[in-house]
C-alpha cells in the first residue's frame, strides 16, 4: 500500500448502505426543525462509529499496525449488532461542539475499542486516554448558541434498525474544501 509520508487515520464500524439511507433521511429531518445555518450536518457516506483515532501515523508504520491490530481482535473478538439509542449534544450540553447518536452495547464496543489502543501502542504510537464512549456524529455545531439547540428536545431518536458488526475499517481522513472525505485502507474481520 503507498500512502504519504503521514497520514490522519481512524479505526472505526462501517455502515451498511441501508444504514446510511435510513440515518441521511433521519438527518434531514432534523435539518427541516433545526433551521440553523450553525450546524454542519455529516454527510451519509461519512457516517461511521470510531473506535481509534489517530491525528498523525507514519505512512510506512500504517502495514505494522494493521497486523498488530488483527493480531488483538481476530479470534477475540466475535460479530455482533448494536443500536442506536438517542440523540444529544457531546462533549456536554453547556458547550457542544457536536451532535451525536449514542450507540449501544458499550461494553463490547469499549472492550473493541480497548483491544485496537493496545495494538496501536504496540506500534508505538500513543492512544486517546479518555474513557471510551461509542457515538455517531451527525453534525457539528460551528458557533455555540444553546437555544438554536432547542429543536433537540423534540426530536425523535433515528430508527431502532440493528446493525451488523463483522469487521473493523481502518480509514484515511483526507481533508477537502467540502469537508474531509474518508477511504477505506484496510477491512479486518471479525472471527
Amino acid at each position: 500500500m503507498i500512502l504519504p509520508s503521514v497520514v490522519r487515520v481512524f479505526f472505526a464500524i462501517a455502515l451498511s448502505e441501508n444504514t446510511k439511507n435510513n440515518l441521511a433521511t433521519y438527518i434531514d429531518s432534523l435539518k427541516k426543525i433545526s433551521r440553523s445555518k450553525q450546524i454542519r450536518w455529516s454527510k451519509p457516506e461519512n457516517l461511521h462509529i470510531t473506535l481509534q483515532f489517530l491525528a498523525e501515523v507514519k505512512g510506512e508504520h500504517i502495514d505494522t499496525m494493521i497486523q498488530n491490530v488483527k493480531k488483538e481482535i481476530q479470534q477475540v473478538i466475535k460479530p455482533f449488532q448494536v443500536s442506536l439509542r438517542s440523540i444529544h449534544l457531546f462533549p456536554d450540553p453547556h458547550r457542544p461542539r457536536v451532535i451525536v447518536v449514542d450507540v449501544v452495547p458499550q461494553d463490547t464496543l469499549t472492550r473493541l475499542s480497548i483491544l485496537i489502543g493496545s495494538a496501536i501502542q504496540k506500534t508505538g504510537y500513543e492512544i486517546d486516554m479518555r474513557p471510551f464512549r461509542a457515538h455517531m456524529t451527525i453534525g457539528r455545531i460551528k458557533t455555540v448558541q444553546t437555544n438554536a439547540l432547542n429543536f433537540l428536545a423534540e426530536a425523535d431518536i433515528p430508527a431502532a434498525s440493528k446493525i451488523d458488526v463483522n469487521e473493523v475499517v481502518l480509514f484515511q481522513s483526507e481533508p477537502h474544501p467540502d469537508g474531509s472525505h474518508y477511504v477505506p485502507l484496510q477491512r479486518i474481520e471479525l472471527a
